[in-house]
């Protein structure tokens, strides 16, 4: 999922003015606020990706009876 301006001020409790005024007035920590959000997707995918191998691996595997 790709977080927009909106959803992740919404995350941080602030508005996306806020994040826009960061992003000049304090680049360190808006760098740092999308890092996370990009580590946050990066964590989500590998979830997905993780569960459609496992759904792969059951199907090619009969279970033991």
């Amino acid at each position: 999922m790709k977080y927009t301006q909106r959803d992740k001020a919404r995350i941080l409790r602030v508005t996306t003015r806020t994040l826009q005024r960061w992003k000049i007035t304090k680049p360190e920590l808006s760098a740092i606020i999308e890092a996370s959000f990009m580590l946050r997707e990066a964590i989500q995918e590998d979830e997905e990706a993780n569960k459609k191998i496992k759904e792969i691996i059951k199907e090619a595997i009969p279970p033991n009876s």
